[in-house]
């Protein structure tokens, strides 16, 4: 249980640092994605590896890194998002095309001796798709979702005309990450103290044995307090944006974006055993990873950025 505290601190610390960056600088929000969103790239990379996946090293990363770029330049020279995705959607496929050419190279002159002498049995276009998929499953996972945390950073430069004209003077960045950061850790926190001192029945204990429903219960409850907390903080500021708003949108947000926060830690822990290791990544030392930490809130990015523009758009 001891243990259990200091990683509830020691998250609810990491995600007051995101919120204070975000506060002071978009841009240096967007710094801080790309360094976390590289990390953990690497570390989901390193679990398909281990897991009988591996793709090209740093593929994923660079790939990552090159997306958000465009992201930045499309948002500093006032691209729409859609015509921002439509770029972003152009990397991942000639992406995509580069590196199976790369995989019939490399297959061809064998130059991957160890991994070639597995697969003898592939041909030419079964080992490229092969290693060009692997490569990708970090892309897709969680390349993509810190790619939609710059989109939700910069959701009022993106040209929604509408939805800024009904968030005008409210900051919906740091509303986006607050309410973000807000459900997933206390879902995270609720699950764990809870489902500790209450016990019971197992969630799913063939992917993760300590789970239990009742923290699973609980973490929903959490996370639903966390989404109308931060709905009454931010309409007591923002009076005049947020009289057209009701309890109850952000009541449904808290119980969707906690369930699906359950299932993100579900996911995480059924990589780590799929790859037989204990943690993702060990950049937070004993308390593991990057995804570790962050595997309630990666699957929720998308969600909250759409749900911010279904409500005020």
């Amino acid at each position: 249980m001891k243990n259990k505290v200091k990683t509830g601190l020691l998250l609810t610390l990491f995600l007051i640092y995101c919120i204070a960056l975000q506060y002071l600088s978009n841009y240096i929000f967007d710094a801080f994605i790309v360094l976390v969103g590289v990390i953990a790239v690497n570390e989901f990379a390193n679990m398909q590896t281990k897991s009988g996946y591996p793709g090209y090293k740093f593929s994923a990363e660079g790939i990552f890194i090159l997306m958000f770029l465009a992201l930045i330049l499309g948002v500093i020279f006032g691209l729409s998002a859609i015509n921002i995705l439509f770029i972003e959607f152009a990397i991942l496929g000639l992406s995509y095309l580069f590196i199976f050419g790369l995989s019939a190279l490399v297959f061809k002159k064998k130059v991957e001796k160890d991994e070639f002498r597995k697969i003898t049995n592939m041909s030419t276009t079964e080992f490229s798709f092969f290693k060009t998929n692997n490569s990708f499953m970090s892309v897709l996972y969680p390349a993509v979702f810190f790619i939609f945390l710059g989109f939700l950073n910069h959701i009022q430069n993106l040209g929604f005309t509408t939805f800024n004209e009904n968030t005008s003077g409210v900051p919906m960045g740091l509303f986006g990450v607050v309410l973000l950061f807000a459900i997933c850790s206390l879902t995270d926190t609720f699950a764990m103290i809870f489902g500790t001192l209450i016990g019971g029945k197992k969630l799913c204990p063939s992917i993760s044995p300590k789970k239990t429903i009742s923290g699973a219960v609980s973490g929903i409850v959490g996370g639903t307090i966390g989404s109308i907390a931060s709905y009454l903080i931010f309409s007591a500021i923002f009076k005049t944006a947020f009289a057209t708003i009701y309890f109850w949108q952000f009541l449904i947000i808290g119980l969707v974006v906690s369930a699906i926060a359950e299932v993100g830690d579900l996911f995480e822990s059924y990589s780590k055993r799929r790859a037989n290791v204990k943690d993702s990544g060990d950049f937070f030392r004993s308390h593991g990873g990057v995804l570790d930490r962050l595997d309630s809130i990666v699957f929720n990015i998308p969600v909250i950025f759409i749900s911010l523009l279904f409500i005020f758009g």
